[in-house]
């Protein structure tokens, strides 16, 4: 009778575990997906103000020319983009370009391209030619006023596959963005290796 009795204590046991551990299971599920909302509540929140560039931490910059700022999550990003200048630098003889930009999108004159912008993995394919993720621009914000001053310093040797590798200096002044809740970036001034070619 013993041996009968420990083979339904033990059996009781380990339906007990099992129940356990399928309770810790839908648990995890169940935080995993309110983590999940959570994030997703945050991205809808999340909007571009007069102060956001400061919290725009990451940088990075390629081609000739693209420079990207953005905040730790991707979710508010401004891109910066031209063409040419880094070659302009290589081929000019000290080296050194530098042009000054009123920002006017009714100009037919070349100008920068500025933008704010606002969804998920932003920059997943910025200056990167492998991602898993896919980038979501919910908003675009055009830059339509304001001063952006540029200098572009050669960095080594122009290559067979068209890379011209630079230092880009850039000072925005007084740059606001076309947006139903209208928002400027006072002053701000970055600096960033451009140039080179993603991949």
């Amino acid at each position: 009778m013993l041996p009968l009795l420990l083979l339904v204590a033990c059996g009781d046991q380990e339906a007990q575990e099992r129940d356990l551990n399928i309770g810790d299971t839908a648990d995890n599920v169940e935080h995993s997906d309110t983590a999940e909302e959570s994030n997703e509540a945050n991205a809808d929140t999340v909007t571009w103000t007069n102060d956001t560039i400061n919290d725009l931490v990451n940088q990075d910059g390629c081609s000739d020319y693209f420079v990207y700022l953005s905040n730790e999550e991707d979710t508010l990003s401004l891109h910066i983009s031209g063409s040419g200048l880094a070659l302009e630098a290589h081929q000019h003889e000290r080296g050194v370009v530098e042009y000054t930009y009123e920002i006017d999108p009714m100009t037919d004159e070349i100008q920068p391209r500025i933008v704010a912008l606002k969804g998920g993995f932003l920059n997943a394919w910025s200056c990167n030619d492998a991602s898993i993720n896919e980038p979501r621009v919910d908003a675009e914000y055009p830059a339509i006023s304001g001063t952006m001053h540029v200098v572009v310093v050669a960095e080594g040797e122009l290559t067979d596959w068209g890379e011209a590798p630079a230092n880009i200096s850039i000072e925005l002044t007084n740059i606001c963005f076309d947006a139903e809740n209208a928002f400027c970036i006072d002053s701000y001034v970055l600096t960033q290796y451009i140039g080179w070619l993603p991949g």
